[in-house]
């Protein structure tokens, strides 16, 4: 089986229309709307135009040169400054299995980007307006399960996505025998992510892993299994080990890394249940006759309020390198290397690699930068070494399109629970404070407060300030944190102001009335009397003003 595309050989019409299932063709706006099963991330391109944009944004322009992306009336044009529009194409196939590809793009003048199926990176680069580029990719389909469903699913097409150029030609065809997959298990900073369109990497979420195969050589192909939200044990109950394990075949790669929603859990700790579901997936993976690798976790843009790295990590990455040293199994240390990475940057560099507002999850460009670090030391596991690319250094926006002013986003507001009006109370201040700075808990509940049990809420909240200590000591003086006890603003501010700061660069100022003033944080009409009680919706109006 061979599938050639030539734009040239088709009229406009019908270059820019897919039929549906078993059929080839572009994918623009208009046909996004009229078939809901593309608008699924995890099985097709990962694009996504925001949700406040009703009407199609891009549609298609073809040249001698190939077919382009053009807006639409519907995108407002400053939204496009720093971005762009995919071209995105679809190629029907008949079965499962990995396909090797060969797509030639044409040059706009500036850079490039050439995505295959769940917007893995293919190719990068720099085009002079008119110039031609042909690039070979190998790409897996394979049943892949989306979150909240319990049965895989399988997309029967290749997709190609091309970011800055025109697609000129397209050809499929099965991979040569003797190419080896390089599978891929993890959670969210592993996995493909979707971006948003008009698209800018510093704006998009991205995994490590769907940038790697721009640094692997001829004769590998990425299959990624990684998904949001995975542990060592989910990926399991989820369904989702059967799928790679079955597909599993001797010297292939198998590559792993946990640990950031495991520590989260009591059971899997990092020397107990953590270890020993990575000890099983080892030896499961030997047993085909495959080579694992262990991956230590990602590390986090994480720092204490005095201006010092804060390793949340240390103790799932020191447990995968003694399983690694215990079982003789090659480990990468991403955690080591992306720590260094961020520790010497500092809390505010560190940003660019990072989606905005998030301390955890990387946008294109860190993923890439991980990729690289993870391809070097998978070298001596492969055929060859892992090739070495230009840097991509953070640039363009660093703040996503935000929605028109009055229009309200269909996710749940963070501060909804808060409706009801009074007097804010201890409890309430930390469940609005771990909400206003996306704190995590990173242990299973393990308050130590005699009045504050369970996985409530409020448990949830209390843990994330108290392992940010943010919380006064003289609050839980008996050993009791009193969580209705009444809050004033200083006290507010004592809890608030040192956790921003782990987030951001604090104002100076002589005291913290006068820093929060200085970071824009108390809206007009706000007593500024420390010792004035607060009300729930004035602790609100104050979080809302927070901006990380």
């Amino acid at each position: 089986m061979e599938f050639s595309f030539s734009p040239n050989s088709r009229s406009p019409a019908e270059a820019a229309l897919w039929r549906g299932e078993g059929s080839s063709g572009f994918v623009t706006g208009a046909v996004l709307a009229r078939y809901p099963a593309l608008q699924v991330p995890l099985h097709h391109a990962g694009w996504q135009a925001p949700w406040w944009l009703r009407e199609p944004v891009s549609d298609l322009r073809q040249t001698a040169q190939g077919v382009f992306a053009r807006p639409l009336p519907a995108l407002p044009a400053g939204d496009l400054e720093g971005r762009a529009l995919p071209v995105w194409y679809k190629a029907a196939v008949p079965c499962e299995g990995m396909y090797a590809g060969d797509v030639t793009i044409c040059g706009a003048g500036g850079e490039a980007l050439v995505f295959v199926g769940r917007r893995r990176l293919a190719w990068r680069g720099f085009l002079d307006e008119g110039r031609a580029e042909h690039i070979s990719f190998t790409v897996d389909v394979v049943p892949l399960i989306s979150e909240g469903d319990s049965a895989p699913d399988l997309n029967l097409s290749v997709d190609v996505s091309v970011i800055g150029a025109g697609l000129q030609e397209l050809t499929l065809s099965p991979a040569p025998a003797g190419t080896r997959r390089v599978f891929l298990l993890g959670d969210s900073t592993v996995t493909d992510q979707s971006a948003a369109v008009p698209y800018a990497p510093g704006t998009s979420y991205a995994g490590w892993g769907e940038m790697l195969p721009w640094f692997l050589p001829p004769g590998y192909c990425v299959s990624n299994h990684a998904h949001s939200g995975l542990t060592t044990e989910s990926f399991t109950a989820e369904g989702h080990w059967a799928l790679a394990e079955e597909r599993l075949r001797p010297d292939d790669l198998v590559l792993m890394q946990f640990g950031h929603n495991d520590q989260k859990l009591p059971h899997l700790d990092a020397g107990g249940g953590y270890t020993e579901r990575l000890r099983a997936y080892l030896d499961a993976v030997r047993a085909k006759g495959a080579q694992p690798v262990l991956v230590t976790p990602l590390a986090r843009n994480s720092w204490t309020p005095a201006g010092l790295y804060n390793d949340l990590l240390a103790d799932y990455a020191q447990a995968v390198q003694r399983l690694g040293q215990q079982t003789h199994t090659l480990v990468i240390d991403l955690h080591g290397s992306t720590m260094e990475q961020i520790a010497r940057a500092g809390r505010e560099d560190s940003k660019r690699w990072f989606y905005p507002g998030d301390y955890t999850h990387t946008n294109d460009f860190g993923a890439f930068a991980a990729a690289a670090f993870v391809a070097q030391a998978l070298s001596p596991a492969l055929a060859a070494p892992a090739r070495k690319r230009a840097p991509w250094p953070p640039a363009g926006p660093r703040t996503p399109l935000a929605p028109p002013p009055g229009m309200t986003p269909p996710e749940a507001d963070p501060y909804a629970a808060f409706a009801q009006d009074g007097p804010l109370t201890r409890g309430d201040t930390a469940q609005l404070v771990a909400a206003a700075l996306h704190l995590f808990p990173v242990n299973g509940y393990r308050s130590p407060f005699a009045d504050v049990v369970g996985e409530s809420p409020l448990g949830t909240a209390v843990q994330c300030a108290v392992q940010a200590g943010l919380l006064p000591a003289r609050w839980a003086a008996d050993g009791c944190l009193h969580p209705a006890a009444p809050v004033t603003l200083g006290e507010f501010l004592a809890v608030l102001l040192p956790g921003y700061a782990i987030r951001c660069p604090l104002p100076a100022g002589p005291d913290a009335l006068a820093q929060a003033q200085a970071a824009g944080l108390l809206p007009g009409g706000l007593p500024r009397d420390p010792a004035a009680g607060l009300r729930r919706s004035q602790a609100v109006e104050i979080c809302r003003r927070v901006r990380i």
